[in-house]
C-alpha cells in the first residue's frame, strides 16, 4: 500500500523554520536543534509509520496541506490507498478541519481511505463528523482492527520511526518518548484523558522498545515519559528498576560518544499527593530533571509545598510547576500561588549554592475539552463577561483579555515565570493589585515593557528608563477599580472581550478623555 501520514500545520511556519537552519555550522546547527526549543513529535503517526513499513507498505509524512502531493484530474484516488491524519488540542480547529477535508478532496472523496485520530478526534469525534463527513478512530491504537485491517498487532506498543521526520524541526535529536503507564485515576473534570486512555494500566516494560530505539538511533541522553500520573501505580518500584537497568539512575551515562549524562522527564507532571517518604526513597535513585509536579488548586498548598521541601530533602534541585487556571479558580487564586513559588525561590536561592533549588512556574489556560454552545472549538473559553454582581476589584473574574494577558506574560519568559524572584515579580505584579492592572493592559504596553515602563529593575541590562505609560496606567486602572462607576463598566465590558471591534465600538461613543487615551493603545499592531 501507499500510506501517507499528515499533521495539520497548526504550529510555527515550517519554512521559516528550516530557512533559519539552512547553511549553519555543525556546532549552531546543534544550537538551534536543542529539543527543547523544537516541536513535540506526532508519536502516534510515527507508531503507524513503524506497522505500516513492518508490513512492506511505502510510507510518505508531510506536515500540512501539500498540493505538491496530488496532480490535477480523477487521479487522486488512485495516489494513495490510505490517509492517516491525526489531531491534537482544538486551539487551531479551522486549520485541523480544513486539513482533513483537503485530503478527502485529494482522494477522490474516498472516505474510506481516511482515517482521523488523536486527542481532539477522541474528545470530539461527533464535531469532527459534522464537519467532515470523516468519523475519527477513538483512543489508543491497541489493535490494528481498529483501522480496518484483520490484524491483531498492539500498534500503540510499537517503537516510534524516527526516520519520516526532519530533525530540525522535531525534538527527536536527543530525546526518546515512551509510557510506562496508561491512563489515570483522578478523573479530573477538565482532564481528556479518562476518554483517551479509559483504563489505567499500571506498568508497561519499556526496556525492549528502549534498547531497540538505540540500536536504530543512537543512545540518546534523554528519556521522556508521558505517562499521565505514573505515582498511583503498584509497580512504581518495577517501574523504577527497569529505568535503572535501562542506565537512567544519578550519574550514569550514554555509551555513545562524547558521553553525555542520561535524563529523564515526567513530562505530563507527578501528582504531589503521592510524594511521600517512600516514593522519593524510589524516584531519587533516577536522575529526574526537572521534576515537575502540578498545583492546579490553591486549597492543595499544603500538599504542594510539603511535596517540593520533601524532594528537595532527597537531592531534586530542578522544578517545574503547572498550575491550571481558568477553571474553578479566580486571578486572585493563581496570583497567590504564583506567590508560592516566589517565596520558596527566595528561600532557597539565599542560602548557599550547594542547597540551592529552583521552582519554573507555568500557567496553563483551562479550555473545555468538549464543545460548550460552540466555544471550545477555539478553546477561548472565560467566564461570561457579565457587569453585574461582583467586585471587580477583590473578586476579579477571567475574561479573554485577562487569559490573553497571562499567555504574554508567559511569552516574555519564554513560557515560563522566573525562577529569580525579582523576574518573577516584575513579570506578574509585585502586588495583587498590580497584577490585576496587568490583567487589563493593553496587550502593546505588556509586550513591550521596555519601552513603556518608567522604573529599572536590579536585574534590567543597562536600560534606559521609559515612557512611564505603564505607571500612568496602573494609576489609571486602580482609580477606575475603586470607583467601579458606569464608566469603569462600560470599559470593562469593551476590553474584557479581547477584539479590538469591541473597543473600537466602545469609542464611537465615549466621551472621557482619558479613558479614549488608554483605548487608543488597545489598538495597535503587537
Amino acid at each position: 500500500m501507499k500510506v501517507l501520514l499528515v499533521e495539520p500545520s497548526y504550529r510555527r511556519q515550517t519554512e521559516s523554520l528550516l530557512k533559519n537552519r539552512t547553511g549553519l555550522s555543525e556546532g549552531q546547527s546543534k544550537r538551534k536543534n536543542r529539543d527543547e526549543t523544537l516541536w513535540y513529535p506526532p508519536i502516534g503517526l510515527m507508531k503507524l509509520s513503524t506497522f505500516h513499513r513492518s508490513r512492506g507498505d511505502e510510507v510518505k509524512f508531510v506536515i500540512g496541506t501539500d498540493k505538491s502531493l496530488f496532480s490535477d484530474g480523477p487521479l487522486f484516488a488512485s495516489l494513495w490507498d490510505r490517509v492517516y491524519i491525526s489531531t491534537l488540542f482544538t486551539f487551531d480547529w479551522e486549520n485541523t478541519v480544513s486539513t482533513i477535508n483537503f485530503y478527502k478532496e485529494a482522494v477522490g472523496n474516498s472516505v474510506h481511505k481516511i482515517y482521523v485520530g488523536g486527542i481532539m478526534a477522541t474528545l470530539n469525534p461527533q464535531v469532527i463528523f459534522d464537519e467532515t463527513g470523516i468519523y475519527p478512530v477513538k483512543g489508543l491504537l491497541t489493535s490494528a482492527d481498529k483501522i480496518g485491517l484483520k490484524d491483531k498487532t498492539n500498534i500503540n506498543l510499537l517503537t516510534p520511526d524516527y526516520e519520516i521526520l526532519d530533525p530540525r524541526l522535531y525534538a527527536i535529536n536527543e530525546t526518546f518518548y515512551a509510557y510506562t503507564t496508561r491512563g489515570c485515576e483522578n478523573r479530573c473534570v477538565w482532564c481528556g484523558v479518562p476518554d483517551i486512555e479509559p483504563e489505567f494500566e499500571e506498568y508497561i516494560d519499556i526496556k525492549p522498545m528502549i534498547l531497540e530505539m538505540r540500536s536504530r538511533y543512537g543512545d540518546l541522553s534523554k528519556l521522556k515519559l508521558m505517562d499521565n500520573n505514573v505515582l498511583v501505580s503498584n509497580r512504581l518500584g518495577d517501574i523504577v528498576e527497569d529505568l535503572l537497568q535501562l542506565g537512567y539512575g544519578r550519574g550514569q551515562h550514554t555509551s555513545d560518544l562524547p558521553r553525555r549524562i542520561r535524563v529523564i522527564d515526567f513530562n505530563q507532571g507527578l501528582d504531589a499527593s503521592h510524594i511521600k517518604e517512600e516514593t522519593l526513597k524510589l524516584l531519587s535513585k533516577l536522575n529526574i530533571r526537572p521534576m515537575r509536579i502540578a498545583f492546579d488548586r490553591l486549597q492543595e498548598k499544603d500538599v504542594y509545598e510539603h511535596a517540593l521541601r520533601l524532594a528537595k530533602e532527597y537531592g531534586f534541585t530542578e522544578f517545574s510547576n503547572y498550575m491550571l487556571y481558568n477553571c474553578h479558580d479566580t486571578p486572585r487564586d493563581l496570583y497567590d500561588r504564583l506567590i508560592i513559588n516566589i517565596k520558596l525561590n527566595k528561600e532557597w536561592q539565599a542560602k548557599n549554592k550547594k542547597d540551592r533549588a529552583a521552582v519554573y512556574s507555568y500557567p496553563m489556560r483551562f479550555a473545555p475539552i468538549r464543545p460548550i454552545r460552540g466555544e471550545s472549538k477555539k478553546r477561548d473559553y472565560a467566564v461570561s463577561n457579565s457587569a453585574k454582581g461582583y467586585d471587580y476589584l477583590s473578586q476579579a473574574k477571567w475574561t479573554k483579555r485577562f487569559t490573553r494577558n497571562i499567555e504574554v506574560i508567559k511569552g516574555a519568559a519564554h513560557g515560563a515565570i522566573s525562577p529569580t524572584p525579582e523576574l518573577a515579580s516584575r513579570a506578574i505584579g509585585a502586588t495583587y493589585e498590580e497584577f490585576l492592572t496587568n490583567l487589563y493592559m493593553p496587550e502593546e504596553l505588556l509586550r513591550n515593557r521596555n519601552r513603556y515602563e518608567k522604573k529599572l529593575y536590579p536585574n534590567d541590562k543597562k536600560r534606559t528608563a521609559g515612557t512611564g505609560d505603564i505607571e500612568n496606567f496602573r494609576k489609571f486602572i486602580i482609580k477606575m477599580l475603586k470607583t467601579q462607576n458606569a464608566s469603569f463598566i462600560e470599559f470593562h465590558e469593551a476590553v474584557s472581550q479581547g477584539t479590538k471591534e469591541a473597543v473600537r465600538e466602545y469609542m464611537a461613543k465615549c466621551t472621557n478623555k482619558e479613558v479614549l487615551k488608554w483605548l487608543n493603545f488597545y489598538l495597535h499592531k503587537n
